[in-house]
């Protein structure tokens, strides 16, 4: 459920990623009562106006229309109008509870989910009513702003900017600024600005400097400041000399403060509890989206930092690797018996450290959250694996198809055949065929070896799974060929090369997107 955000006197409801509990401080920051329908007509979210309205300031849960508020909200005209909104995605009507009438407005969410969203606005002073509507609207309109403003992937300091513009417009003043602490605590220092700042604040804020009143308050007491202070600069003869200004605690999830939020006009203005509460609410989010920043370029940083050193490990072992590799190679030669198998052991080792790194290597490239797929033609990916298993007993029909993939597909049929030649034996036969099948192209990878039992199909693609402990292996070639073809988007299986007789075989089946 998002925050909800009123435009043109109706209400629309748009998706955010803030956590829950951050949704509902914006919905009960709002002067008006607010709640949510789901899609079944029941109750499902209200805000702190609504239930001192009309549940005596307790939380009503979630019951039918007709079982709270005396079933006010479950008569024929109301019921019409949610439908209504259901079906045309809003609807609105005159609501009259006890010696109040309101204008009651619902409006379908743009979640998918089919909440509908409805505020009560009271009507029974229209003029007064009117009036706070358009400051409503504009207040939750910045706010909504702010909240797509964390979403995005703008820097920390467009997104800093873009909170003071939309809050100095919210209250029609003329600049704004936000202070952060700098490393030692003792100032905080100008990070945004919007307006004519330069005629009402300082570059930074400190305890005993311009403004130290502000510093005491804020980060002292974590005590929003409202009222007037004086020009720094000359004005004309007849004017005050002093500005209306607001300055609120920048606050992060915990309470620290980090900062503030100020804004200054220079017309007198007195600042009401709702405008005081709303800037306050705007305060506490702004500290939000400073803390996700700051953890979002903490953790990028600690990847980055991570894979730099597993890349300069990797290039460094395999170039250990590849020499040790070398000279056993060359050492082997000249040795006979006992000593010529310790030294072929020692090779095998190696040669099982380099194909762990490349299985890392390929753990991280289906661990990256975006990749290009593209036409990639199956019957080279197919012959590369081949190629890796030469000598082997295969049957490969060929195949025109082009699938979905990137340049990491012939992996998928380099661990299966793998797998198939391994378990099977010096003498096993592989059989390989590609089919289209609407849409999707399907390749059948099946062996005449042991085959896999029942009880361990199910855990076959699972990781550091060993169907046979007795065989040398890390459990890592069919997850890593399972996790590249979810990654096309596709589907892997195993079954029996014969159906119902697993002793005489296995069969791997890949399922792939056709490509173009």
């Amino acid at each position: 459920m998002g925050p909800i955000l009123f435009s043109g006197g109706s209400i629309i409801s748009q998706v955010d990623r803030l956590p829950p509990h951050d949704t509902q401080t914006i919905m009960d920051a709002m002067g008006v009562p607010l709640m949510i329908l789901d899609q079944n007509g029941r109750l499902s979210a209200t805000n702190r106006m609504f239930r001192e309205t009309f549940c005596r300031g307790e939380d009503p849960g979630a019951p039918p229309l007709e079982d709270f508020c005396g079933g006010i909200f479950a008569g024929p005209g109301i019921l019409s109008v949610f439908k209504g909104a259901w079906v045309s995605g809003r609807g609105r009507c005159l609501l009259p509870a006890g010696s109040c009438t309101y204008e009651m407005q619902a409006s379908l969410a743009d979640t998918g989910g089919g909440s509908l969203v409805v505020s009560l606005i009271d009507i029974s002073r229209r003029q007064d009513a009117d009036e706070l509507i358009g400051r409503i609207n504009r207040q939750i309109g910045t706010i909504n702003g702010i909240i797509r403003a964390c979403t995005s992937p703008a820097s920390l300091a467009d997104t800093l900017g873009a909170v003071v513009q939309k809050t100095v417009e919210l209250m029609d003043f003329d600049a704004g600024a936000i202070y952060l602490v700098d490393r030692t605590g003792g100032c905080a220092a100008l990070r945004a600005d919007f307006g004519l700042y330069r005629l009402y604040f300082a570059e930074t804020l400190c305890s005993g400097g311009e403004h130290g009143e502000w510093w005491d308050s804020i980060f002292g007491g974590c005590r929003p400041c409202y009222g007037e202070a004086y020009l720094s600069v000359e004005h004309e003869e007849g004017e005050l000399g002093v500005y209306s200004c607001a300055v609120v605690p920048v606050v992060i999830p915990g309470g620290g403060v980090i900062g503030a939020l100020a804004i200054a006009s220079s017309n007198f203005h007195q600042f009401t509890p709702l405008e005081k509460e709303t800037l306050e609410a705007i305060g506490q989010e702004t500290g939000g989206i400073i803390h996700k920043t700051a953890l979002i370029e903490d953790l990028a940083s600690a990847k980055a930092g991570a894979e730099f050193y597993l890349d300069v490990m990797a290039h460094d072992i395999n170039n250990a690797n590849n020499v040790a590799m070398g000279y056993l190679e060359l050492l082997r030669e000249d040795l006979e018996g006992e000593a010529e198998e310790y030294a072929t052991r020692c090779l095998n080792s190696i040669r099982q450290s380099c194909t762990i790194i490349d299985e890392v290597r390929l753990l991280r490239t289906c661990d990256e959250t975006t990749h290009a797929l593209v036409p990639v033609p199956l019957a080279p990916a197919i012959e590369s694996a081949l190629a890796s298993a030469a000598g082997a007993w295969i049957t490969w029909t060929g195949s025109d198809a082009v699938v979905l993939a990137d340049e990491l597909l012939g992996q998928v049929f380099v661990n299966l055949l793998g797998n198939s030649l391994k378990f099977g034996g010096a003498d096993v036969a592989v059989e390989i065929s590609a089919l289209n099948q609407g849409g999707l192209v399907s390749v059948r990878i099946a062996d005449n070896g042991p085959g896999i039992p029942d009880d361990a199909k199910a855990k076959i693609f699972d990781r550091f799974y060993r169907s046979n402990p007795s065989v040398p292996g890390r459990g890592m070639g069919l997850y890593i060929a399972s996790m590249l073809v979810g990654r096309y988007g596709g589907e892997i299986r195993v079954e029996d090369r014969v159906a119902g007789r697993p002793e005489e075989g296995a069969a791997f089946v890949v399922l792939l997107k056709e490509g173009a």
